[in-house]
């Protein structure tokens, strides 16, 4: 059986989960739209559009991505999807790289990329 979503949350992601979710109801209701109306254009059931607005950790990302880019939203997490915002991660692996204990990603040759064998 699995466990409840809501099992792995920490006070501090239920909070952000709770804001976020009333950002989006703020953001539906200044628009003057409806559950039913703002549930449609997200592609998402009404009842999870509810579950959403209270923050429920366990409604899947793809619904809180849809009504988030429907409340005109989804630019705020710009700054969460670029790895330079987490300024402390990029110090930490800059150290493991110093360290020796890091090494980038080197790709996989492939039969003719070596620079010496061209089959054309």
């Amino acid at each position: 059986m699995q466990k409840q979503e809501v099992s792995f949350a920490t006070p501090a992601t239920l909070a952000a989960a709770r804001k976020l979710g009333n950002a989006i109801r703020q953001a539906r209701l200044a628009r003057n739209r409806t559950r039913e109306d703002f549930a449609q254009r997200a592609r998402i059931s009404a009842p999870t559009l509810d579950r959403l607005e209270r923050g429920d950790v366990a409604v899947r990302m793809g619904a809180w991505l849809s009504a988030l880019e429907t409340s005109n939203l989804l630019h705020l997490l710009g700054s969460v999807s670029n790895p330079e915002s987490d300024t402390l991660g990029e110090v930490e692996r800059e150290r493991q790289i110093e360290r020796g204990l890091r090494k980038r990603a080197s790709g996989r040759k492939i039969a003719g990329q070596d620079g010496d064998d061209y089959d054309f």
